[in-house]
């Protein structure tokens, strides 16, 4: 039943000629988990203990401050700070002092508030939930034959979403399924590419003087495409 409500998601990424299917996906889960918290689980205890626990990433405290709901994130950021205080005194009191070549040097053999900063309650979860997507993506290919032929006229993956794709996919699919889905990836991807690459060149020749030439909205276009390809629009950057 999970894989029947995730190709619902898939496909409606893959009909909207994205640069990147999952990319397209992370987006909307990251404002629907931005909203998550900032919503009715603001005053659920059980939401709040996790909070405090493990709190956000530096991006998505800024996403919870850019949803508007200053309120809500005032609530949940006043008793996370009070766990922040509580930690950082037990840190300090785990500082040990050593010589160094420049003097003293403190350190701790303990975690420390930089480890919790890399913790992300939205992260995981959207990792978890793009793990699910990336898988139904693999097994649609290979068991939908609609979605194959729709999946191959795409743009494909973003450069930076290929590996986690292709590791899924290797995860998910035997090895002869594996083999066509990857040289589709790769071909998809080639192709959208070369695309790419062309209108770049059309692009930056409008610089030369003899240039005569209209400039279109493909060429306008060209250079936030490239970006959107080779670094995805992911803000979880896998």
């Amino acid at each position: 039943m999970k894989y029947e409500l995730e190709t619902i998601p898939v496909w409606e990424a893959c009909e909207a000629d994205a640069a990147c299917p999952l990319c397209f996906l992370a987006e909307r889960l990251e404002k629907q988990y931005v909203k998550f918290y900032l919503g009715d689980s603001v005053m659920t205890p059980e939401i709040r203990v996790q909070v405090n626990r493990r709190g956000f990433c530096p991006h998505h405290w800024h996403a919870l401050l850019g949803a508007g709901n200053k309120l809500g994130l005032a609530l949940m950021a006043s008793t996370y700070i009070e766990t922040v205080r509580e930690t950082l005194a037990s840190e300090q009191k785990k500082l040990t002092v050593r010589k160094g070549p420049t003097g003293k040097v403190f350190e701790s053999s303990q975690g420390t508030m930089i480890d919790r900063t890399e913790d992300c309650l939205i992260c995981e979860r959207l990792q978890y939930t793009l793990s699910n997507y990336a898988y139904t993506v693999a097994r649609l290919f290979t068991d939908d034959r609609i979605f194959r032929d729709r999946f191959q006229e795409s743009r494909g993956f973003c450069l930076s979403h290929l590996p986690f794709a292709l590791r899924i996919g290797r995860n998910t699919l035997s090895g002869a399924e594996f083999s066509r889905y990857a040289a589709a990836v790769f071909g998809v991807i080639d192709r959208d590419l070369a695309g790419i690459h062309d209108d770049l060149a059309q692009f930056t020749g409008q610089f030369d003087y003899r240039a005569t030439g209209p400039v279109t909205e493909s060429m306008k276009a060209a250079t936030p495409r490239a970006v959107a390809k080779l670094a995805g629009t992911d803000p979880t950057g896998h």
